[in-house]
């Protein structure tokens, strides 16, 4: 009878183990993946509905929210998660890229974002995002270096991201990229910006034109 008794205890310890589990909040967390981009998404930062404008998007979800916020530009993004006072609250970050989307109308599909924090980026390049100079993302170092090579600009990694370089961010390379970045990166001067984008960034960018010298009035 005892022994009887025993292995009827042995038997309930799993299911046992896994009521404690569930009692105790043992449950774990829903993984948080990219969604898909909504007509009525409006970027965190700037307050802009994300259609209809050029560049990679980003999504970052934070404590207490239902869904990530949504980002029009990767500029914006960064302009976010690097405030102090938002990192505390920050979870899974995703980036928009580059190789996958077309940059003149981004896709919406989540498939097209990837991890924000092990990507690489492109700054001071000269494809104008959402809210003018931004940041190409790409999955590998290897895809944004041979994008600096045709369009020019310098390669990052996220932790390289700094404020200072968020908000002076432009299209050329700055004259000093150590100051910029605070890291020794190589800047490739590239084309200039131009209104005409290319549908697919590893296309040729063509050139702004030259700008035309203005014509003095003549003298009375």
């Amino acid at each position: 009878m005892r022994i009887r008794s025993a292995m009827n205890f042995r038997a309930m310890v799993p299911a046992l183990a896994l009521a404690l589990l569930v009692g105790c909040g043992g449950n774990p967390a829903p993984a948080q993946h990219a969604v898909d981009i909504h007509p009525d998404d409006t970027c965190a930062v700037c307050g802009m509905y994300l259609d209809g404008s050029p560049g990679p998007r980003a999504e970052a979800w934070v404590t207490g929210r239902a869904k990530p916020l949504m980002f029009d530009s990767t500029r914006d993004f960064f302009a976010y998660v690097l405030q102090p006072e938002n990192q505390a609250d920050l979870q899974e970050l995703f980036v928009q890229d580059s190789a996958r989307i077309d940059w003149r109308q981004p896709a919406r599909a989540a498939i097209s974002f990837i991890d924000a924090r092990r990507a690489s980026y492109v700054a001071w390049q000269p494809l104008p995002g959402s809210m003018g100079p931004t940041l190409a993302p790409f999955a590998t170092r290897a895809a944004a270096a041979a994008f600096v090579r045709e369009h020019g600009g310098a390669v990052l990694g996220f932790d390289e991201i700094t404020p200072a370089l968020v908000a002076t961010l432009d299209y050329r390379c700055p004259a000093r990229v150590a100051a910029a970045s605070g890291h020794d990166s190589q800047c490739l001067a590239g084309p200039m910006a131009s209104a005409s984008l290319p549908a697919n960034p590893h296309l040729p960018f063509p050139p702004a034109p030259p700008e035309r010298p203005e014509r003095t009035p003549p003298q009375p």
